[in-house]
């Protein structure tokens, strides 16, 4: 009898514990979810992070094509490289926001890292909403700068953007191995216009 039933029952607990193993606890789990995730094996080699959220909510799967491009033209394609691995979540609402936060501070932010937020539209809002309500919480996480517009518009994120983030970033990591703000000029950025 108990041969019998175990014949049963250990298809029905592999089949049960296979499953578990599927369920995932956040959709941002999946690389799906997200319109750029880059790999955390480079901490050691970027120095940052950057959570980008467009003014294009996510509605269908029919725009994903769409909004990866885009988010690929403002963020991506190696603009930052060197600087910030590239966080850019799909999003519909606030929810979806809060669990793309989730899920980045718990699997890949490592406290004190400089991190900075970019957002445009209505994803920006959304998301310059949240820092507002969790402002010293991410002070604390190593939020080192934020940039939103209140509108998308192609070419948002500009050059002088980058070197702003480069700049903030160089700052917070003099003060985390320092205890104090670097002297006056010794971090100096160039402009925009210089190379």
């Amino acid at each position: 009898m108990f041969r019998k039933m175990m014949k049963i029952l250990a298809p029905v607990i592999l089949v049960a514990s296979f499953l578990a193993g599927c369920v995932s606890s956040s959709p941002y789990d999946y690389v799906e979810s997200w319109l750029i995730r880059e790999d955390p094996v480079r901490t050691f080699v970027v120095p940052s992070d950057l959570f980008y959220v467009q003014g294009s909510l996510y509605s269908n799967v029919a725009h994903v094509p769409l909004m990866h491009s885009y988010a690929q033209t403002e963020v991506g394609n190696n603009r930052f490289s060197g600087i910030a691995r590239v966080f850019s979540p799909l999003i519909a609402n606030s929810d979806d926001l809060e669990k793309a936060l989730d899920w980045y501070f718990k699997y890949y932010h490592a406290k004190g890292r400089p991190f900075t937020f970019i957002g445009e539209g209505e994803g920006g809002a959304l998301l310059q909403a949240y820092e507002k309500e969790h402002e010293e919480k991410l002070k604390s996480l190593g939020l080192v700068a934020s940039f939103y517009t209140d509108r998308a518009r192609k070419g948002f994120v500009t050059q002088d953007t980058v070197r702003q983030i480069k700049e903030a970033v160089a700052k917070a990591r003099f003060r985390a191995v320092w205890g104090r703000d670097a002297p006056e000029g010794m971090l100096k950025a160039q402009s925009a216009e210089k190379p």
